[in-house]
């Protein structure tokens, strides 16, 4: 990061180099000094300059002159810069491990912000400002396009449950980002964020699934702020499956059938469901589970349940153990010593 001092509003601006495989990136940048630009140089240069919004233009093509780089924006920004560029992203997209965020209602309209899920952290641009240190704040009211449409655009950031937020303006934030994004948006009194529509809502598709447990989703506790408790809206096509049979140690969950006959795979035996069954799986073998949509149409759930940071989850069939907190999947068999291996 290198940056500039703003009297005038009290924080720096700030530009960002990451370095990348498949290329280097260089988000909204000031100009460089000679110290910064050897530093980057040995780094393998830039191969992409990205301008998250129209004022922060600042030195890219400067910049891209001298490393042979491409700018890249959202098309709804580019026409609004001085000239053109390499490449137009749309939400989703992704380029130098980052994902784009399409935001709107801010100060124009196709600022975006980027997502580095594997950092757990985010890179904006003046979607929020890092002031005072350690915390956030929109611009002014009167600089945005439409506040309460800005103020709902930015929970898409928290849904993401960011660790870390790199920001073109003030003080990045190491470490509870999304609690501190939270607090920003939940102190507006010209919108209600703790609302959302499931028509509001993106579906979530988890391609690397097999084809009969691909179902998507819609995340709609990350969206509205939820902290104890997880929810989401899971549909089944006809032959998906939620997920392999399993229990949580930790987790109680509660499935209601929104739409739908799908089935029951259980310990007890198959049950078929129907539209306003409530299934509750406790934290023990007996609460094990598999939902299949065996029928010919899709079927809708609402998936609920306590949020454990420290829970294990168990896969009878295939005698596994996910131990959430670290991302661990373990064989449960055999079953080993106290002291194996000590």
């Amino acid at each position: 990061m290198w940056s500039v001092w703003q009297a005038e509003r009290n924080l720096y601006f700030n530009s960002f180099f990451v370095q990348a495989e498949g290329g280097n990136l260089v988000v909204d940048p000031l100009v460089l000094s000679a110290e910064d630009a050897r530093e980057i140089e040995e780094r393998g240069g830039v191969a992409w300059i990205a301008i998250t919004n129209r004022d922060h233009e600042r030195d890219a093509r400067a910049l891209a002159q001298r490393f042979g780089a491409k700018l890249i924006t959202s098309e709804l920004e580019a026409p609004l810069l001085s000239g053109a560029v390499d490449r137009t992203v749309r939400d989703g997209e992704t380029f130098g491990g980052a994902r784009v965020v399409a935001l709107e209602g801010l100060k124009t309209p196709g600022e975006f912000a980027l997502h580095f899920p594997e950092k757990s952290a985010l890179l904006l641009g003046d979607a929020l400002w890092g002031s005072p240190a350690g915390a956030l704040r929109l611009m002014p009211d009167e600089k945005l396009a439409d506040p309460p449409r800005a103020v709902l655009s930015l929970r898409k950031l928290r849904a993401l449950l960011p660790e870390h937020l790199l920001v073109g303006d003030g003080a990045c934030i190491f470490g509870g980002a999304h609690r501190a994004i939270w607090a920003t948006l939940e102190a507006r009194t010209d919108v209600c964020v703790n609302r959302i529509n499931a028509d509001e809502l993106p579906w979530k598709s988890w391609d690397q699934e097999p084809l009969e447990y691909g179902a998507r989703s819609r995340e709609v506790g990350d969206h509205i702020g939820a902290e104890k408790l997880g929810y989401r809206i899971v549909e089944l096509l006809p032959s998906q499956a939620t997920c392999p049979l399993h229990w949580h140690a930790g987790e109680e969950e509660l499935f209601v059938v929104l739409s739908g006959r799908p089935l029951l795979v259980a310990p007890s035996g198959e049950w078929p469901l129907r539209a306003g069954d409530y299934l509750c799986f406790p934290t023990r073998a007996a609460g094990a589970h598999k939902i299949v949509n065996r029928s010919a149409e899709p079927s809708e759930l609402l998936l609920i349940s306590n949020v454990d940071p420290g829970d294990v989850c168990l896969y009878p069939d295939s005698k596994k153990i996910l131990v959430e907190c670290v991302g661990l999947m373990l064989r449960s068999e055999p079953e080993l010593d106290y002291w194996d291996g000590e």
